[in-house]
């Protein structure tokens, strides 16, 4: 039975793209750039949000003007309390099976960590997830092992005892990186294709189909 189990948080536990498009595009907005669909920003989303701002800008700007679209981003996500987003369904119930088991439950996620605390007080604090980590100068984004590594060892469980929930490239790699099994969620933000050519093996096609892969 694993005895830990880290999830990614967009696309994975919450449906946060109408936030994130909307956020993204009063910045695009806000500095003169050309608007983004919501399909477009789906397909952005994954590798944090220097570089999701970075791929969403298509005139050529100074290091400094990229700075200050940055910020402003950050700082509208994490405080516009996400009216848009939702917990996909089924989540619930499998974060509630997971904490009667006794399983340990973390989030790792490349948005920023000011905005995750944000995201997880408003709809995940019940949980009592037993860590929640973003993106932050001290860790690499995913798929760097970095985060996973650090909360394996905060944690006290070893690698074969845990298992990692994710609907992106990124996660598929973070967990290969890490040496950790993984479940590529299909109810998120890729499709079966996508997720299998990166190299995951393992699908879940709804939240609870996870249990199978508990051992």
């Amino acid at each position: 039975m694993k005895k830990l189990v880290i999830f990614d948080l967009d696309g994975t536990i919450l449906n946060t793209i109408s936030d994130i498009t909307f956020n993204v595009n009063l910045t695009m907005y806000k500095f003169g750039h050309k608007r983004l669909s919501e399909k477009k920003i789906r397909s952005l989303v994954g590798y944090g949000a220097a570089k999701l701002i970075k791929d969403s800008i298509k005139d050529p700007i100074s290091e400094e003007e990229f700075s200050k679209r940055l910020d402003f981003y950050n700082d509208l996500y994490t405080n516009s309390d996400s009216p848009k987003t939702v917990k996909f369904y089924g989540i619930d119930k499998l974060l509630t099976e997971l904490k009667s088991r006794n399983i340990k439950i973390a989030i790792l996620t490349n948005k920023p960590q000011p905005t995750t605390d944000e995201v997880y007080k408003r709809f995940l604090k019940d949980y009592d997830f037993d860590m929640v980590l973003g993106q932050s100068e001290k860790i690499k984004c995913k798929p760097s092992p970095e985060g996973a590594e650090l909360i394996l060892k905060t944690l006290g469980i070893d690698r074969v005892d845990a298992l990692y929930v994710g609907d992106g490239e990124p996660d598929v790699l973070t967990a290969k990186n890490a040496g950790i099994d993984l479940v590529a969620a299909l109810w998120g933000y890729r499709t079966k294709k996508i997720l299998k050519a990166t190299g995951a093996t393992n699908f879940a096609k709804t939240p609870r189909d996870v249990l199978r892969f508990l051992g």
